[in-house]
């Protein structure tokens, strides 16, 4: 078993090579580029390294409701009930909220997660 989805390892050398590498030699727009593919290369490595993480935490908070597999029906559901107020008092729905909202965070802005010491 490997320690990381190789398609994540993947993205990170060829990141790695384009941030490090190829976009210190470039200049004005074309730098801003370079750097902006390599974030976007980052986040979706992440994006699969979390993928288990976070289907396990939505599937955490979407239990909360009637599930029928589908993700966004559920979820949408979801928001229905917690704006009639059924999950006020929820502390496991909000737990489970809290836990999709981390590993987001750990995904979209790992500095911001590791600082409130999530990641």
């Amino acid at each position: 078993m490997r320690d990381k989805p190789f398609g994540a390892a993947l993205l990170d050398v060829a990141q790695q090579a384009l941030a490090q590498e190829i976009a210190p030699t470039l200049k004005g727009q074309q730098r801003y580029v370079a750097l902006m593919v390599a974030n976007a290369m980052s986040i979706v490595a992440r994006e699969i390294e979390q993928e288990s993480a976070a289907a396990k935490a939505w599937e955490r908070a979407l239990a909360r409701v009637e599930h029928d597999g589908k993700v966004e029906a559920s979820a949408s559901r979801l928001v229905q009930a917690i704006r009639r107020g059924e999950h006020d008092r929820d502390p496991a729905l909000h737990s489970a909220l809290q836990e999709t909202a981390l590993v987001a965070a750990g995904i979209w802005k790992p500095a911001l997660a590791t600082r409130s010491g999530s990641a």
